[in-house]
């Protein structure tokens, strides 16, 4: 096989939740005027992959002008979690998604980098009956591409035996950043198309022949 450990991304890549989360910042935000909610919107679009906490420091200081405490941070993302976390655990599967997982899961080690709060994704990975599948599941608040180093070094795993699979800017930094290879998954984040030397999948029913 081309390679014997494969990185995922959550949002985006396993699951078709990126709507969802940035419309938590919608519902999060709701007493705010809605033209400083829908920068924080279009930032998060930019910047798929990047933690809440960081946008929501983002919100404040960058849009608003605003001092806050990281007390305040804390508070903001849990209640972010009690507005997100059931509608991803009802969320579709992205296509082909479920099926590569389960019927290769014995073919290769299989992980989880994310920017989604690592507490929240575990438990959202236990309800949807997937977190069994993956030697690590790791997200925020570290950032990506220290948490996508530390699952190399823990697990041992030799950089070129892997391969991420993301769908946001970030995700690729990352993945460049700790050399290892990169296939896009095209949700809607990033026009791949018009990036030279990018793996391009539209589903995971296309992952197969990429990583074989």
């Amino acid at each position: 096989m081309k390679y014997k450990h494969l990185i995922f991304d959550f949002d985006g890549v396993l699951v078709e939740s990126n709507k969802i989360r940035f419309d938590g910042f919608r519902l999060l935000f709701a007493d705010y005027p809605h033209d400083q909610v829908q920068k924080l919107v279009e930032y998060a679009m930019s910047n798929g992959g990047m933690s809440r906490y960081e946008k929501i420091k983002y919100f404040f200081e960058e849009i608003r002008d605003e001092t806050i405490s990281g007390a305040s941070v804390q508070v903001l993302s849990r209640q972010y979690t009690e507005l997100v976390k059931q509608k991803v655990i009802d969320a579709e599967p992205v296509k082909g998604s479920l099926e590569f997982l389960s019927s290769n899961y014995t073919n290769y080690d299989f992980a989880i980098i994310s920017g989604s709060d690592q507490d929240e994704l575990r438990e959202v990975c236990q309800a949807r009956n997937i977190y069994q599948l993956f030697s690590k599941i790791l997200g925020s608040p570290e950032k990506k591409e220290i948490n996508l180093s530390r699952l190399l070094t823990e697990e041992g795993w030799e950089k070129e035996s892997c391969s991420f699979i993301g769908d946001s800017l970030n995700d690729l930094e990352a993945a460049r950043i700790n050399n290892i290879d990169f296939i896009a998954r095209e949700s809607g984040l990033v026009e791949w198309g018009t990036m030279d030397n990018i793996t391009i999948i539209t589903d995971l029913t296309q992952l197969q022949m990429h990583v074989a």
